[in-house]
């Protein structure tokens, strides 16, 4: 059996994600206070998702391998 690249899982889960927040999720989260995020809604909702289909024991861990391919993450 063949596993998937986590880079895929990502750029799978955000299509998923992405599509639904244009169509309705946006109405969910409008009228936010504070100031402009460095992230898009999207982005993080993939990254919240994403940490149940990869395998890792710790939040540290999924953090520092998210970091490691290439995303900058606070």
């Amino acid at each position: 059996m063949t596993s998937i690249p986590i880079t895929d899982i990502l750029t799978i889960i955000f299509v998923l994600v992405d599509d639904w927040y244009q169509a309705e999720g946006h109405k969910y989260l409008q009228g936010k206070a504070g100031r402009k995020p460095e992230f898009k809604d999207s982005e993080v909702m993939t990254l919240m998702l994403a940490q149940d289909f990869i395998p890792y024991p710790s939040e540290t861990q999924y953090i520092t391998s998210v970091r490691d391919k290439g995303l900058q993450l606070r």
